[in-house]
């Protein structure tokens, strides 16, 4: 199915309404397609560079990063309309949004100049100004947001690509509290609430770093594969005590690998094969686990409970690399994935 402008750097689905929303990245709106059928319903102008949004728990307000716009609208997701716009400091350049609704804030992360904005979703303006690395990637809050996670204990979390770090800030005054020195670009971050520790995928160096929570002590750094850039725990899914780590590998290394890592033991106790250079992956709520590989199109269908693939399939399109979300899954077992070319995919799930 054609869309917008690319690239494209988040699909994500709203069960609520029955939508697959598309950041057009390269263009200046968001494409809305039917969960079932894959076809366009319509389109949100929203501003240039939508890159990344992010919706509260009753999917009645949502937030869009303008990447080539210094701003983040604010929409009505059940409208399908933009009701407002908060102006960032010029050069911002936002690129991914962390939520946390139930402090009534959503973070932006601003690359451009090395910080983050708290915005106030009750007033809908910036509240506060955090400094962090450079290269702000990826956050994680230890607390319920909109996607409960665990009990909340007051911090959050930043990965700073340019710096090898990850910054710690207060949920309560938007201070930061520390900055932990992680791997080589840092990319990714993901929560492990079963061993109450932060992981962070370091790219350039082909290892993940464990982060007690308790006192934001890095205690173990694992070797994995080639350019890891994705991270799954799998305990609530399977009883198993593994992280899940998908490794991108290079075109020198192309060959794609899932590395599962012991967040007990902090070292890896396998490894399972998936098609090379994988661009992305999304599970479903039956524990179903979707990778779509970019050198020879393949899609990998792997059952987390089982460890093992289960199913594969073949991609009519390259898959598009380097989104923050390439693949949704709907409840009405369909899975889109965003292409290259300015297209999107769309499979029966079963």
């Amino acid at each position: 199915m054609p869309i917008g402008a690319g690239p494209h750097l988040h699909v994500g689905y709203l069960r609520e309404t029955g939508r697959v929303w598309i950041s057009n990245t390269g263009g200046s709106d968001i494409t809305l397609l039917d969960e079932a059928s894959g076809a366009v319903t319509g389109r949100i102008a929203c501003g240039p560079g939508p890159a990344h949004f992010v919706f509260d728990a009753g999917c009645s307000i949502g937030y869009v990063a303008l990447s080539r716009d210094d701003a983040v609208a604010v929409v009505d997701p059940r409208r399908e309309t933009v009701t407002g716009r908060i102006e960032l400091p010029p050069g911002s350049r936002p690129t991914a949004l962390l939520p946390a609704f139930e402090r009534s804030r959503v973070y932006s992360l601003n690359p451009g100049l090395q910080s983050v904005s708290a915005l106030d979703t009750a007033e809908n303006r910036v509240a506060a100004t955090i400094a962090v690395g450079q290269g702000p990637m990826w956050g994680q809050p230890w607390g319920s947001s909109y996607k409960p996670i665990t009990r909340p204990v007051g911090k959050s979390y930043i990965v700073s690509s340019g710096s090898d770090g990850v910054t710690v800030f207060d949920d309560a005054s938007d201070g930061v509290l520390r900055t932990v020195p992680v791997g080589r670009r840092p990319v990714r971050n993901a929560i492990f609430r079963e061993k109450g520790l932060i992981y962070v995928a370091n790219e350039a160096d082909g290892t993940v770093g464990a982060i007690r929570i308790e006192d934001d002590r890095l205690v173990a750094t694992v070797p994995v594969g080639i350019r890891p850039f994705r991270m799954l725990p799998v305990q609530s899914i399977c009883g198993r005590d593994e992280l899940w780590v998908l490794n991108a590998g290079s075109h020198e290394s192309p060959v794609g690998e899932i590395s599962l890592v012991s967040g007990e033991q902090h070292e890896v106790v396998g490894t399972l094969p998936v098609p090379d250079l994988p661009a992305n992956w999304v599970v479903n709520a039956a524990g179903l686990l979707f990778v779509a590989g970019g050198r020879t199109q393949e899609l990998a269908v792997l059952d987390i409970r089982a460890g093992a693939q289960v199913g594969e399939g073949t991609l009519s399109r390259e898959p598009q690399h380097g989104a923050i979300s390439g693949l949704a899954f709907t409840r009405s077992e369909k899975l889109f994935i965003l292409n290259s070319d300015a297209t999107v995919s769309v499979f029966r799930g079963t």
